[in-house]
């Protein structure tokens, strides 16, 4: 009986070790690097607004920093920084003011791709952005869908312009991103 259960649990780890080299066998991952470029119309105010207030706490209008304020975005994202460039795609997600010191958000924001090689993908990012200085922002990449499943890596922001009289904004962004290429083998 002893020299059975023996043979058996042999056996068994025989066949755990051929299934999991069989897996990596089949499922090949590599990791690759890219970096986009692009600008993102921020619209604030008027009929064709891409900022829009969807809610604020009852004390936020006495608050320095609009903490409690919540935004959703669906800004155009261009390959220049003029609104009339080339369409990339579009940024939209949410942002809520969250800090109660400090003009800080927090932001979740998708950047849909349309077009190219990566047509149809996002990259997602969320983080806190302080909104005083004129220095590049750091925001984590935390994943993504389509080509850019698993993504990570890290987006660097800058407001390129600001137009005070028309609360029209232009946001320069550089997405260095980490992502897994998949392929799959079939194994015979």
């Amino acid at each position: 009986m002893a020299n059975t259960t023996i043979k058996l649990t042999l056996l068994l780890s025989i066949l755990s070790l051929i299934s999991a080299h069989a897996a990596t066998q089949c499922h090949q991952k590599l990791e690759k690097f890219t970096r986009f470029h692009f600008y993102v119309q921020d619209i604030l105010e008027g009929p064709n607004a891409t900022v829009w207030e969807v809610g604020h706490a009852e004390r936020t209008p006495n608050s320095p920093s609009y903490f409690g304020i919540v935004r959703v975005i669906d800004n155009l994202m261009t390959a220049k920084p003029d609104y009339y460039s080339r369409k990339v795609g579009r940024a939209q997600g949410l942002l809520a003011f969250t800090d109660l010191q400090e003009m800080a958000v927090t932001s979740n924001i998708n950047f849909y791709l349309t077009g190219g090689k990566y047509d149809g993908s996002t990259v997602c990012i969320v983080g806190r952005i302080p909104l005083a200085g004129d220095f590049a922002k750091e925001i984590p990449i935390v994943g993504g869908t389509g080509a850019f499943r698993m993504a990570r890596g890290y987006a660097l922001l800058r407001t390129y312009s600001f137009d005070h009289t028309i609360n029209y904004g232009v946001l320069e962004y550089t997405l260095n991103v980490y992502y897994v290429e998949e392929h799959l083998n079939s194994v015979v």
